[in-house]
């Protein structure tokens, strides 16, 4: 009884403490300095996410009033709309495909990258390039090269005797041709980041397993990958969600045309919003678009603490 008293009034006290340390002048102080970036924060992320949302639930052309339409919109996009689901799976192999390369890309010029040799500084300089580039600046670039007539693309197959390519201006070849402008412009992050993490790893280590007779695999897949793989999980998500959301690309190379052949979602938004002037749908396909990122991450992050051993 007497330990359970004395317990109890510990317990009080501590609870004191922290109102009186929520209270003190160095708290209060502290969260009026917040408050300006907390209504930042508010008006610029959080009323926008609101709107939208309530716009989803709502017949709207951006000129008159709203009228409360409820769930149709969602209705109609989870009821099989064909449109709908094509734009969706044309978003999901434009980032899957695209990030996979870039992977696969980006950890193959770190490797190289790693060892010294002449001019590695000048090599490492030049595939920085197009990650330095701006967006806009690369797809009118890329957009020039796959022009029908004058582009450097067809200008190599007519050397080599072959038929010109309507590379943007057909659905057999748009998304793929975006895919290839896309994965130049950003595969220099996950090199960069690789290149950064494996200097990073102790010499020793290489250095034991090679008096132990490792073979450079064996190295790679024990040593280097396991170093790699934080780094990974956080350039993959990041890469994956830049992706999904990227507008100007498909934007100004296809449009996402011809017809719905290289149509990705935030274009297809776009198209909705501002051309056909449906607010309301494209409020709810930006919703949509909220909420598979959102799982995607939390998903992604879960395997990846459950992977790792934590919960």
């Amino acid at each position: 009884m007497v330990a359970e008293k004395y317990r109890r009034i510990i317990d009080e006290s501590d609870i004191i403490k922290e109102y009186q340390y929520w209270l003190s002048s160095e708290s209060v102080w502290g969260w009026v300095f917040l408050l300006p970036t907390i209504a930042a924060i508010g008006l610029v992320n959080v009323y926008p996410v609101i709107r939208a949302i309530y716009l989803s639930f709502t017949d709207y052309d951006g000129i008159t009033e709203p009228t409360w339409i409820g769930l149709e919109h969602y209705i109609r996009i989870f009821t099989g709309w064909p449109e709908f689901w094509q734009v969706l799976q044309n978003t999901l192999v434009w980032v899957f495909g695209t990030v996979v390369v870039m992977l696969v890309l980006g950890m193959g010029f770190a490797v190289l990258l790693n060892h010294d040799f002449p001019g590695s500084g000048i090599a490492t300089s030049l595939l920085l390039l197009p990650w330095v580039m701006p967006y806009i600046a690369v797809a009118l670039n890329w957009q020039w090269m796959y022009r029908y007539q004058t582009g450097v693309f067809n200008g190599l197959l007519q050397l080599a005797g072959l038929e010109r390519v309507l590379w943007l201006g057909s659905g057999k070849f748009a998304l793929a041709a975006a895919m290839v402008g896309w994965i130049w412009r950003n595969f220099p992050f996950f090199m960069i980041s690789f290149l950064s993490a494996m200097k990073a790893i102790p010499t020793e280590l290489y250095e034991a397993a090679l008096v132990d007779g490792s073979s450079r695999w064996e190295l790679f897949r024990h040593i280097t990958f396991p170093y790699l793989q934080p780094i990974l999980i956080v350039t993959t998500l990041l890469m994956s969600l830049w992706t999904f959301n990227n507008f100007t690309m498909i934007f100004v190379l296809t449009g996402g045309g011809p017809g719905l052949s290289s149509m990705v979602l935030p274009v297809y938004v776009y198209r909705k919003a501002f051309i056909t002037g449906d607010m309301g749908m494209a409020a709810a396909i930006g919703i949509v678009m909220m909420l598979i990122m959102l799982s995607y991450g939390l998903v992604y992050l879960r395997f990846y603490r459950a992977d790792i051993g934590q919960k």
